[in-house]
This record gives structure tokens, C-alpha cells and sequence, in this order.
């Protein structure tokens, strides 16, 4: 299974790489919007991602995979306020 993490924090990227990897699953990474898009694939088969980026949001991100892949969407962030988390399900993240 192939995870692809989108997270603008390399530490926080990196830790979480290793734990998927700890666990048996393949991860890619990106650290932006325009990596994201260009990594983006078929073989992803769940997407983490960040709403904050540095190019962009995750929000615009999601509405971009979801239009163009049928894709699991997890986002991961601090942000915690209701409006953010209705608008990320809204748009189409399973979480």
C-alpha cells in the first residue's frame, strides 16, 4: 500500500514517514502543492495531507485529487476549528 504524505514540515514528515514504514507501507512524500500534483498517481492508494502549505492549501489540494482520482483523503494539521473540519469533509476527505 502506498501512502502519500503531503507535508510542509520536514520533521514532521520524516517522523511520520518512518512510522508508516515501521508498519509496512510505502511512502512518498511531497512539501508542497506543486510537488503534489506532479507525484500524484494511480498507485497512491491513501493521501495525508496538510492544510497548510506553503503554495497553497490542502482544501484546493483536495478538490484537486478528488477530481481527478478516486483516492482515500486523511487531513493532518493543527488546525482545529469546526468550519475547517466541515469544509474538508465537505469537499470530499474521508477524514
Amino acid at each position: 500500500m502506498i501512502i502519500f504524505l503531503i507535508e510542509d514540515n520536514e520533521i514532521i514528515a520524516k517522523g511520520l514517514e518512518y512510522t508508516l514504514q515501521q508498519e509496512g507501507f510505502d511512502v512518498m512524500i511531497a512539501h508542497n502543492v506543486e510537488q503534489a500534483k506532479e507525484k500524484l498517481s494511480n498507485q497512491v492508494n491513501l493521501v495525508i495531507v496538510d492544510i497548510t502549505l506553503p503554495d497553497g492549501d490542502g482544501f484546493e489540494l483536495c478538490t484537486y485529487i478528488k477530481n481527478k482520482f478516486d483516492i482515500p483523503i486523511i487531513f493532518l494539521t493543527a488546525r482545529d476549528e469546526e468550519t475547517d473540519i466541515v469544509l474538508g469533509l465537505d469537499l470530499g476527505a474521508d477524514d
